[in-house]
């Protein structure tokens, strides 16, 4: 499960870097005279997807904190001698 979660993230990243190279680029052209609504579209698509990285990152930094303390706590539990 970890290792799929981790894929996604680097896909993520990947399709991030993407969109800005792709605004970077929209925003180097002038501007036109009407109002720039496909590029407040794409800022938006752009945060939109930002943020649920930033979920995803955070929850899965609660998986790991938890396995990390489920194998503490059992390290604990475990008979002298015994390697978990």
């Amino acid at each position: 499960m970890l290792d799929a979660d981790l894929q996604r993230l680097r896909d993520d990243n990947m399709a991030i870097a993407e969109l800005l190279h792709e605004l970077e680029n929209g925003l180097a052209l002038p501007l036109p005279p009407e109002p720039p609504f496909q590029v407040m579209s794409d800022v938006t698509a752009l945060h939109d997807r930002v943020y649920a990285m930033a979920r995803m990152v955070g929850s899965l930094k609660r998986v790991i904190r938890d396995r990390i303390l489920q194998q503490t706590h059992a390290a604990d539990f475990s008979p002298q001698g015994e390697k978990t």
